[in-house]
């Protein structure tokens, strides 16, 4: 079992549930974090706790030179991938993720996750799609409200009990003058269900801006006990209004079980950061987090948490911590090519199957004069050495810059990894979205480069690739404001996309069910959902323990369909109920517990 110091935090139901009723846990303490105000980059790493129970155990890589390779991969191009427009409107898209399904009926089903900009100031959403073979499926929307930020993360839950959830993280602000927040999202695969809520990270101040969210999960090594972890930037403004820059680290338990999951916050900042920005520099830090196992015994997981453009901007900063977020260390550095500038960067590994392996791509300002160009980094060694490639190399300060989008790896595959990026004429428009994949070679690391789009957006692009269930498939999906009003969701596939099947839901009314309350334990409201295959008579009834009836939700005759009951328990003393409903053949009883 694992034990963690845990803040629980008001989870909001959306679509079916009314976010006034949700279940609210109250946080437990409320701790100020202390930063010390020194003029240079501080590196702290914290005292092992050998008491904390976490996954793993202690561990401090060696921090060795980092090899540098000048092999360049030219500018080559593939054939046009097929296209298809997964969405287009008034609104614009911003940010988006994709994840893939690896268990169930059809694995390599590709979900997308994207921000929108609602035409109603003030009312942003998620959308969520699924591939269908050679189409998308719009599935759900989420109202966040406010005004959601570009960086949106997603990662995929997938129970041993087939149960399935998909979780993201977004920047969110209440209006465009108010400071950033992090916010999470859940949508349960096969329903019509979505939730969200806020990660309130302890001691932050007035003038904290949390962004640039970053998702990961130990999935794939954990079916039965999964969590989720969580990176944030952080911008914290100081008395004599002075820039503090670090990151925050969350992780979450029980992600598949809702009614049990929790939120857990590292008290402290991680082990790098920036106490003194000066007060008029700004800088935008570029985090990013993975997981690994060094170990086959139970547990044993540890985080990698990467940032870039910070003060020291020659280099990629790394750190470490345990699955619950103790023990951090401060890993090393990434310094690219005859210390030139770094941009964006992105991290990621293959989890899984004890791999040592991490994998880095980031933007180089060659001789720091505007030219930039793409370069990975190959470590084998959990980070003490790296291994440098050029992915994308232009030869002007205006001609195809590189804009970095998303870098996805296959769980417990080492040196396979995917990559989406734009290419910019500086000033003019985007030339065309890549899509590239990697190899073991040790001099040419990048596959050639696949062009996605045959048409010419003339802005901002955001991009991000995901792959499908047999090596060498991908796809890439960009938004971007195509003539003058109309902003598209665009997917493009690489080389086709894996047939798709109807949703669990859907396929669910060809039978009688009756599903698990949510929330669960709940105070005072929760809703009840059934599906019937035929006209029927249904009647939905509650009782308490000694099988008294205290409640009939239904009695009537309703068509074929999936239903939503509200149970409204305001009048009912906290305790266990029971829900039993009768349908045609099905006559079926579920216990729902009331926390007042």
């Amino acid at each position: 079992m694992k034990y963690s110091f845990s803040i629980l935090i008001l989870i909001v139901a959306i679509n079916y549930f009314d976010s006034s009723n949700g279940q609210n846990k109250p946080d437990r303490m409320t701790i100020k974090t202390s930063i010390p105000e020194n003029p240079v980059v501080s590196i702290k790493n914290d005292i092992y706790n050998p008491n904390a129970v976490n996954k793993h155990k202690e561990y401090t890589p060696d921090q060795n030179s980092h090899p540098k390779l000048t092999q360049l991969n030219k500018d080559v191009f593939g054939i046009d991938a097929i296209q298809t427009l997964i969405q287009n409107g008034n609104e614009q898209y911003l940010g988006h993720s994709i994840v893939t399904e690896r268990t169930g009926s059809v694995p390599g089903t590709i979900w997308v996750v994207a921000g929108v900009r609602s035409s109603t100031p003030g009312a942003d959403e998620v959308r969520i799609y699924r591939s269908g073979g050679s189409d998308w499926l719009f599935k759900i929307a989420i109202p966040f409200g406010g005004y959601l930020g570009y960086d949106i993360d997603a990662e995929l839950i997938e129970h041993s009990s087939g149960a399935k959830y998909l979780w993201f993280v977004v920047e969110r602000s209440e209006s465009l003058l108010s400071n950033v927040e992090v916010f999470y999202g859940i949508h349960e695969l096969g329903t019509s269900n979505g939730w969200f809520g806020k990660l309130n990270w302890p001691g932050a101040g007035s003038g904290d801006n949390y962004y640039n969210p970053r998702i990961t999960t130990d999935n794939y090594d954990f079916p039965d006990d999964p969590w989720i972890y969580v990176v944030s930037s952080l911008d914290s403004l100081t008395f004599d209004n002075k820039h503090v820059y670090a990151q925050k680290f969350a992780y979450i338990t029980s992600p598949y079980d809702l009614g049990n999951m929790q939120i857990n916050y590292r008290i402290n900042i991680l082990p790098v950061y920036w106490p003194n920005g000066g007060t008029t520099e700004y800088h935008y830090l570029f985090s990013d987090i993975a997981y690994y196992r060094l170990s086959p015994a139970p547990g044993n997981v540890r985080l990698i948490i990467s940032y870039s453009n910070v003060p020291d901007y020659t280099k990629i900063w790394m750190s470490t911590c345990e699955s619950g977020g103790s023990n951090a260390q401060f890993l090393g550095t990434i310094a690219g090519h005859d210390n030139y500038k770094i941009g964006k960067s992105a991290l990621t590994s293959p989890g899984g199957g004890l791999s040592s392996q991490l994998m880095v791509v980031f933007e180089e300002n060659y001789l720091n004069s505007g030219d930039w160009d793409l370069v990975s980094a190959r470590s084998n060694d959990v980070g003490s050495t790296w291994l440098l490639n050029y992915i994308d190399l232009s030869s002007s300060t205006t001609d195809k810059l590189p804009h970095l989008g998303t870098l996805v790896s296959r769980k417990g595959v080492e040196d396979e990894y995917y990559l989406s990026y734009a290419s910019y004429t500086l000033g003019i428009s985007v030339d065309s979205i890549m899509s590239t994949k990697s190899n073991n070679n040790s001099t040419s690391y990048w596959d050639q480069k696949v062009k996605m789009n045959d048409i010419y957006p003339p802005s901002y692009v955001s991009s991000s690739v995901g792959i499908t269930n047999t090596p060498d498939e991908r796809v890439t999906v960009w938004s971007s404001l195509i003539g003058s009003s109309n902003f598209y969701l665009i997917g493009s596939f690489w080389p086709h996309l894996p047939s798709a099947v109807e949703d669990e839901s859907e396929e669910a009314l060809n039978s009688y069910q009756l599903y698990q309350n949510y929330p669960n334990p709940f105070n005072p409201v929760t809703t009840i959902r059934y599906s019937i295959p035929e006209i029927s008579n249904v009647t939905l009834k509650v009782y308490d323990v000694l099988g008294n009836e205290v409640a009939t939700l239904l009695n009537e005759e309703k068509p074929y369909g999936s239903y939503d009951v509200e149970f409204d328990a305001s009048g009912l003393s906290s305790g266990i109920y029971f829900y039993k409903l009768q349908a045609g053949s099905l006559v079926e009883a579920k216990k729902m517990v009331l926390m007042k």
